[in-house]
């Protein structure tokens, strides 16, 4: 029969491992807590940081796309019509007695206010197409492309399937990424014989696919030594205003291609 005091000791020595399990447990539960609080703050500060930065990016680019607008219409407005007249002025003195030693260069003038007159237009389309808040994105994006096979640099061959309309922030967006990409095309795109435009649309998501049959390259966004220009950072900004993938497949021996997939239920500026 064990003594008062072995009964006590046990008991002491009992009680005191459970306190420490208890003690232990109640740590270990506190630690676990503070560090998924720990972990919830961190993503609640990610998200906040996030939503700033689409802000101000959003901002940012409605803030380009108004001075574009306001260039655009200048441009049509004042400079285009004084143009225009002197143009009609020209070409009425050139129907006119004109000395003979005065015709050709009355003829060099109209032809250089004719060119003039076409490139204030050109520009104040690129700066603003007003195409595109009159008739929507597939007309904006033919137009686009009826203007380039006219200048007969390089074949462009367009597919598109769309159907439901987005809003105009967003067909405005998805513009600008196609007219920076076809620029690039036309810039960079050496030895290439066509390049081919595709504008698909299901029911949740829009792909645009680029590409081309030139001289390719490595990486878009690491071929120049200073980083991607202006123009792909562009792309890359539009493309995550429209929470979008951006992709440069590498798996072709020749050329160069981006797709751009949108997802439609999400695609909000």
């Amino acid at each position: 029969m064990a003594s008062p005091s072995e009964v006590s000791f046990g008991q002491l020595l009992y009680s005191g491992i459970a306190f420490m399990l208890l003690a232990g447990g109640a740590l270990l539960s506190f630690l676990i807590a503070y560090q998924r609080r720990v972990l919830q703050q961190q993503l609640q500060l990610q998200q906040v940081e996030t939503q700033y930065q689409l802000q101000l990016l959003t901002a940012t680019v409605e803030a380009q796309e108004g001075e574009r607008e306001r260039i655009g219409q200048d441009l049509h407005d004042s400079l285009g019509s004084a143009l225009a007249t002197a143009k009609l002025l020209v070409n009425r003195l050139s129907n006119g007695p004109v000395i003979e030693s005065q015709k050709s260069s009355l003829t060099l003038l109209e032809q250089a206010m004719t060119t003039m007159v076409q490139d204030v237009r050109t520009i104040s389309h690129n700066l603003y197409p007003a195409i595109l808040a009159r008739f929507g994105l597939a007309e904006a994006i033919y137009n686009l492309v009826d203007t380039c096979n006219e200048a007969e640099k390089l074949p462009v061959e367009l597919t598109i399937h769309y159907n439901q309309s987005l809003d105009l922030a967003q067909e405005l967006a998805l513009y600008r990424i196609c007219q920076e990409l076809l620029t690039n095309a036309l810039k960079h795109a050496e030895g290439a014989t066509v390049l081919l435009i595709d504008l698909q649309q299901t029911d949740s998501h829009l792909t645009l696919t680029v590409e081309d049959d030139g001289c390719g390259f490595a990486s878009p966004l690491t071929r120049h030594p200073a980083g991607p220009g202006a123009g792909l950072r562009s792309i890359a900004a539009r493309v995550q205003l429209l929470r979008g993938e951006l992709h440069y497949p590498r798996n072709k021996e020749r050329g160069s291609c981006t797709i751009i997939k949108i997802p439609i239920s999400h695609a909000t500026l």
